[in-house]
């Protein structure tokens, strides 16, 4: 009676301390992946700050006065005066 008194227990103390290990690495896992969760909203909040000034960004070029200001400034390019200007008639 008392070698399966022992053997129980010893069986009880194995099954356990594998419970506790496992729940132990489980902690570690879920740590790291909170960590790694944490590491990714991050970049998304970089990501979506850099998409905010790149549509504004964008915003600045598709506004015509400011492709008329470049074409001016960079390409020397002016509006044709009214005599260089042809009306053709159909």
């Amino acid at each position: 009676m008392k070698t399966k008194q022992l053997a129980t227990t010893i069986v009880l103390v194995i099954l356990t301390l594998f419970v506790i290990v496992n729940y132990i690495y489980l902690q570690h896992k879920s740590r790291n992946q909170f960590v790694a969760l944490q590491e990714l909203i991050n970049e998304e909040n970089d990501l979506n700050a850099d998409w905010g000034r790149l549509q504004i960004e964008q915003s600045t070029y598709v506004n015509n006065s400011a492709i008329v200001a470049q074409a001016k400034k960079q390409l020397g390019m002016k509006l044709p005066e009214k005599e260089q200007i042809l009306s053709i008639k159909r």
